[in-house]
């Protein structure tokens, strides 16, 4: 056989830069393709919570927990949930011994619970982590075409057109690798959002007492104002509407005073929820639509070599905290399938020195070595690919739902009640399951 193409990744999101640097880290030739100009050209979000089975497993894979857990920060786990009259339902930023739920962490020498770490530092780790030149910046996609059940074209802007037979989209939930497998689009999920930023200059010492060290949850009326500490003092804000799709259109922001224009969409709220939009940056504010597909989303196709992930295959509104998590285990999930089609072992052969006693005898003892990168059978690729998707989406699917869920309960009846009684439930339940895992000495400790 004949040594393969490189893997063609559309997208430097998460899921790209992970799957990029799982197979390099198995010598296989990658190349990502990205329309931004440099890394730094886009706010990246805010932080987001890496979870043990999806997120950080993915890091620790690629040998990057390590380095990542220098910028994780435990207490932006802590979450407080209010509502617009100022009632706390849940604040996990007070002394233990005054939570309703006992929420302690006990230290077994590993990562617990759920780090908070900043979507930029998460990005740039994984960007340094990858060969200089493997992202091609400033390559914006016009077209990406099927020439064959096996080769697919794609046109830049201002740059040379390449074809490849290995393509995977990481590009979102408006991907334009998607087509290929499917023509089905995500949905408007009927909630729009604004997006603002305080910067450490203009937090108060009470404005950051009253948020917490996390994230601050103050729901009802269909609405919710969503301020999330960052690193280095900085605080991220998530206005969140339950509107029709053109609200947003029919109600523009004002050329000046936006803050105050959202200032009044909370009017006879808490006098917090003023303050913190005041404080943020008027020309911070960005606006978007959320969308997510059906939890029940499928397809078939007879491509081969094509295939995506993350929010290209499964976008999903970010009420669980799942997006990334899953676009990370995503890109695990498709590394290991991919480098065994590129680097086969050879099968079990005699080796030539067995240790003791075996050596005294004649037998075949196991030898794995790598074979060359080698081209994948046509066959065996669309197989593999098609039961990638089958895994992906069965575990993308359970998020899915959940993040519906919890959407409909933030815009429900009462929301501030029942996302305080979910997350002392699940506290509860975190806190024993945690304790299953622990040494019998720390499990006495515990009734001495």
């Amino acid at each position: 056989m004949s040594a393969p193409q490189p893997i063609v990744i559309i997208g430097a999101g998460p899921s790209g830069l992970l799957l990029a640097k799982y197979l390099e880290q198995n010598e296989i030739p990658v190349v990502i393709y990205e329309g931004d100009p440099h890394a730094n050209h886009r706010p990246q979000g805010g932080s987001l919570d890496l979870h043990d089975d999806t997120g950080l497993l993915a890091l620790r894979q690629t040998y990057l927990l390590d380095e990542a857990s220098k910028m994780m920060r435990a207490e932006g786990e802590a979450m407080k949930v209010v509502d617009k009259t100022g009632k706390i339902w849940l604040d996990e930023n007070v002394p233990e011994e005054e939570q309703q739920v006992d929420t302690k962490r006990v230290d077994v020498g590993e990562i617990r619970g759920r780090p908070e770490i900043d979507r930029t530092d998460l990005r740039n780790l994984l960007i340094k982590s990858l060969s200089p030149k493997t992202i091609q910046w400033d390559h914006k996609i016009t077209s990406v075409t099927a020439l064959s059940t096996s080769l697919y074209e794609i046109r830049f802007i201002d740059k040379p057109t390449i074809t490849t037979p290995y393509l995977i989209g990481a590009d979102g939930a408006f991907s334009l690798v998607r087509p290929l497998l499917h023509d089905i689009k995500p949905d408007y999920s009927g909630c729009s959002m604004y997006e603002l930023e305080i910067l450490p200059s203009n937090l108060t010492s009470s404005l950051e007492t009253y948020i917490g060290k996390g994230a601050l949850m103050i729901l009802d009326e269909g609405k919710a104002l969503m301020p999330q500490m960052n690193s280095g003092k900085k605080c991220k804000i998530y206005l969140a509407l339950k509107v029709p799709f053109n609200w947003q259109k029919e109600n523009p922001l004002p050329e000046k005073g936006k803050r105050e224009w959202l200032v009044n969409l909370f009017e006879g709220w808490l006098p917090q929820a003023k303050e913190i939009i005041m404080a943020s940056e008027e020309t911070s504010i960005n606006q978007r639509k959320i969308y997510q597909f059906d939890p029940e989303l499928t397809w078939n196709t007879d491509k081969t070599g094509v295939t995506v992930m993350g929010d290209a295959a499964h976008v999903m509104s970010p009420f669980a905290g799942e997006g990334v998590n899953q676009a990370l285990a995503d890109a695990l999930l498709l590394g290991q399938t991919l480098v065994p089609l590129f680097r086969p072992k050879l099968e079990l052969g005699k080796s030539s020195s067995p240790p003791f006693p075996l050596s005294f005898f004649p037998i075949s003892q196991p030898t794995e070595r790598p074979t060359p990168l080698v081209e994948p059978s046509t066959d065996d690729l669309h197989e593999a690919l098609r039961e990638f998707e089958i895994k992906m989406m069965k575990r993308a699917k359970v998020e899915m739902e959940g993040s519906k869920e919890n959407m409909d309960m933030f815009f429900g009846d009462e929301p501030a009640r029942h996302l305080a009684g979910m997350l002392k439930f699940y506290g509860r339940i975190g806190y024993l399951m945690e304790m299953l895992t622990w040494p019998i000495e720390k499990v006495k400790g515990l009734f001495r």
